[in-house]
């Protein structure tokens, strides 16, 4: 893949801003309107737009049949890691199974060339 260090800074900052989302909806908020203003929310929508950005740097000079499920691969696995880490979710042997599955799913997407 061209530019992995783009790719690499686009899933980080994809998993961190899903990962605020999630922390910013376990916040005790006093109205239901504050959750907009919450701090968390507003990193993820910055982060989901500087993902965004490096995303179209990565298709600009990747093919888009390589470079999309690269990238939506290793957004999988880090979101199941780091949310079993951080928030305790579950990570069983059927999810490990399924990453697995996505993994061998890559490889044989990027030989295909």
């Amino acid at each position: 893949m061209n530019e992995p260090l783009i790719a690499f800074f686009a899933v980080l900052c994809n998993v961190t801003a899903q990962l605020s989302m999630k922390y910013s909806s376990h916040e005790t908020l006093a109205n239901k309107w504050s959750y907009l203003t919450s701090p968390w929310l507003l990193l993820a929508v910055a982060l989901y737009g500087l993902s965004f950005l490096l995303t179209i740097r990565v298709f600009a000079v990747n093919p888009l049949s390589v470079a999309s499920p690269t990238m939506a691969g290793a957004t999988f696995f880090l979101i199941a890691t780091s949310s079993a880490l951080l928030f305790g979710e579950s990570f069983g042997l059927q999810k490990a199974a399924g990453i697995l599955l996505i993994f061998v799913g890559i490889f044989f997407l990027t030989r295909s060339q």
